[in-house]
């Protein structure tokens, strides 16, 4: 298949001019070059959203239930990892290895999962990206979480106590 250079260029030209939006998504951060690199290139993935904050997700299942508010108790099922063992390296938790979901209301958590969960639906399940600005920051968690790191969470919302599970 050829194309006529005409709509290559503008091909090009689109792209040319997207591509700058899509970088200028990833908000300055103190991660390092090799963490910040997988932020821009996480960014322009397919599916992927990116918040004012930074937050990024990607929706893997749709819920059908409402939304939590800010002091609302759910159960959710998570596992984390550092972007360095993104996708399927080391975790430094999971409550699916532990084998029963953990309860917590949005603002008992990392800024990171604050927003989410109050965007996210019973029976919803996400992938986070979370820049060290709305997790840990510059703070170390023990040995798994360096300072400054992007860390990357799978949480499934299974239940918000007074929330519908569908609406």
């Amino acid at each position: 298949l050829e194309l006529e250079p005409q709509t290559s260029t503008m091909k090009l030209a689109l792209i040319a001019l997207l591509l700058p939006s899509a970088l200028a998504a990833v908000k300055k951060t103190a991660a390092n070059a090799k963490e910040t690199a997988f932020l821009e290139e996480y960014a322009t993935g397919e599916g992927t959203q990116v918040t004012d904050s930074g937050l990024m997700y990607r929706v893997l299942k749709d819920g059908s239930g409402g939304s939590p508010e800010l002091a609302t108790p759910c159960s959710c099922h998570y596992e984390g990892r550092t972007a360095t063992n993104y996708p399927s390296g080391k975790t430094f938790d999971s409550s699916y290895a532990r084998g029963q979901p953990t309860t917590f209301a949005p603002r008992q958590v990392i800024a990171a999962w604050t927003e989410a969960m109050q965007k996210m639906k019973v029976g919803s399940k996400w992938e986070l990206v979370c820049p060290p600005e709305i997790a840990y920051g510059g703070r170390a968690m023990g040995s798994d979480i360096p300072a400054n790191s992007v860390l990357v969470f799978t949480m499934e919302m299974l239940s918000c106590q007074g929330v519908s599970a569908e609406l």
